[in-house]
């Protein structure tokens, strides 16, 4: 289930970085509409701590709009709704010296994304970077339908067919975003992702109806959590930088077509003449 967990990280991600790029000095959103509280010429007068304050105000706003894109879609991202999200059909593979496994997911139900917490946010205009920790406290995968075919120490056949059901419990996100302007001056991209990292405290399988020398569903799940939750903490590094790697590849060229910096450029500090 690796691999599932990858996978909606990456599309978290997305959102998040489109969402906070885009709204992040955009708080008042009527039917995705964009608006900044105040003229540019006036946040521009503001002292620091005025504008500190106006700035954390519009990443509360951010973050509301960001749980509105995760359940609802968005028009403006062509983002369709996350939470719950559904699959027709995923396949997925473990290859393991204790277990392998190779399953074919069908009608499967992603639900709990919507329902993340921030930790952490800091936008610094200074750097021009984002500074967050989120966590999901429950993430539910739902399979209607599964085969599977494989072996448990390359010597028991492993096969069935059944319902699956698997739980990612508090998983948790952490970056810094840097971004910078695009090169015709009108969109926010990112620039690069640093010190990217995630954590899975907890990981439950739920495969039903595993035959191969009898009835051993209970053993199958807790050697698949095992090997999965193993396999997250030795290379959890590797897998956050390529994601963010991915992320930048899919997510600029879609960021390059949205007029955002006119939103964050009253807040970012001018050079003293």
């Amino acid at each position: 289930m690796y691999f599932f967990i990858v996978y909606f990280r990456m599309k978290l991600w997305i959102v998040l970085m489109l969402c906070a790029l885009c709204a992040a000095a955009a708080p008042t959103i009527e039917d995705e509409e964009f608006s900044l509280p105040m003229p540019p010429e006036d946040i521009e007068k503001l002292d620091a701590g005025s504008r500190n304050l106006l700035i954390n105000a519009l990443i509360r706003q951010m973050f509301t709009y960001i749980r509105h894109v995760i359940r609802n879609g968005s028009i403006i991202f062509n983002t369709p709704p996350l939470d719950p999200l559904e699959l027709d059909h995923y396949h997925f593979y473990l290859p393991a010296v204790l277990i392998n496994l190779d399953l074919d997911l069908k009608d499967v139900l992603v639900t709990g994304i919507g329902d993340f917490v921030v930790h952490r946010s800091n936008l610094n205009m200074n750097t021009l970077s984002f500074d967050v920790e989120i966590s999901v406290p429950k993430i539910n995968i739902d399979a209607g339908h599964y085969d599977l075919v494989g072996d448990l120490y390359t010597a028991i056949p492993l096969y069935g067919k059944g319902k699956a059901k698997f739980e990612v419990d508090n998983y948790v996100f952490r970056a810094v975003i840097f971004l910078k302007q695009s090169e015709d001056g009108k969109s926010v991209l990112i620039d690069r992702i640093e010190s990217p990292s995630f954590a899975i405290p907890g990981f439950k399988s739920g495969l039903t109806g595993v035959i191969g020398g009898g009835d051993i569903d209970a053993i199958v799940n807790a050697i698949t959590e095992e090997v999965i939750m193993d396999y997250v903490n030795r290379f959890q590094a590797v897998i956050a930088r390529n994601v963010s790697s991915l992320i930048i590849h899919f997510g600029n060229p879609i960021l390059n077509q949205l007029d955002t910096w006119r939103f964050i450029a009253p807040f970012v500090p001018r050079p003293r003449s």
